[in-house]
């Protein structure tokens, strides 16, 4: 068997990165989750734990290489001492065949973990616009 170039991933590789909105009220509240391989991305969005939207679309080739092969896995995550109220999180996981080779959470408040938050919106985005933009996909209650 031939092993995949370094900077490729390997073909059974899912990358799963979900946002967890702010305790805001349920009509603004929208999280979501973001899971995508090689064939296909898919977003559902929840307000509490509601659906409110589903939808899946194709992955191109060269998305996935540019995405899967750029995986942040430097960022240094560090929760406030004191927790903090009011903040957003945010989760990345890649799982290979079933069994996780990647895990990063943190939550982003009061300016802590702002960088690593950033950066892994950045990163997600190429895929993130696979979808329509929120307020299309699901709108305000």
């Amino acid at each position: 068997m031939t092993e995949p170039p370094i900077n490729e991933p390997p073909p059974a590789e899912t990358i799963t990165y979900e946002f967890h909105d702010a305790s805001v009220p349920p009509p603004y509240h929208r999280s979501f989750v973001l899971t995508f391989d090689s064939d296909r991305a898919r977003i559902v969005v929840d307000s509490y734990g509601q659906v409110l939207a589903e939808q899946t679309a194709p992955m191109n080739t060269g998305l996935w290489q540019q995405v899967a092969g750029s995986i942040p896995r430097d960022l240094v995550v560090q929760e406030p001492a004191e927790g903090c109220t009011g903040g957003t999180g945010f989760t990345v996981s890649v799982a290979e065949g079933g069994a996780v080779s990647f895990a990063l959470s943190g939550s982003e408040c009061g300016g802590a973990n702002s960088n690593a938050a950033e950066r892994l919106a950045d990163w997600v985005a190429p895929v993130r616009a696979l979808f329509p933009p929120m307020d299309q996909l699901a709108p305000d209650g």
